[in-house]
């Protein structure tokens, strides 16, 4: 009888270590596919950015188009109501001002335009969510030089 007994044990030993190490092991995978979210959606932050530019540099003061150009970018893969996108052209002293407010004589080829574009992203694994906080900020940005001065 004490043989059968210490194989019980042993069936209950095993089965309480299967239980552990799955729940880790999902819990790991879980991770990955919440940090792979978030990846992706930075990686669609940045194209949209760089989009933004592409057209930007050629149409420094068409701001919402430009804004439009990355938000239409966005619209797939990020939820752009959530999404800050920020355009910003480099004065002669060398300091970024905002699209719309800088002037008409300031805007001309060879300066640097910046574009930034910024999410919170939703943690959807409650561990990792627990340590980092419910939402990561996440932020792309791109720049380009102007292309041609405003007629």
């Amino acid at each position: 009888m004490r043989a059968s007994s210490f194989r019980n044990r042993e069936k209950g030993q095993s089965l309480m270590e299967l239980a552990i190490s799955v729940t880790l092991l999902l819990l790991i995978l879980a991770g990955i596919v919440d940090l792979g979210r978030a990846f992706f959606t930075l990686m669609a932050m940045q194209d949209a950015a760089e989009e933004g530019v592409v057209y930007g540099v050629a149409f420094p003061r068409e701001c919402t188009n430009i804004v439009n150009r990355v938000r239409y970018n966005l619209s797939s893969a990020v939820q752009p109501e959530n999404t800050t996108v920020a355009v910003y052209i480099k004065n002669s002293s060398d300091e970024p001002l905002s699209c719309t407010s800088i002037s008409s004589t300031e805007v001309v080829a060879g300066r640097e335009m910046l574009i930034e574009v910024t999410q919170p992203f939703q943690i959807t694994m409650p561990i990792l969510g627990a340590i980092t906080g419910q939402t990561i900020p996440l932020k792309a940005t791109a720049n380009g030089v102007l292309l041609r001065p405003q007629p």
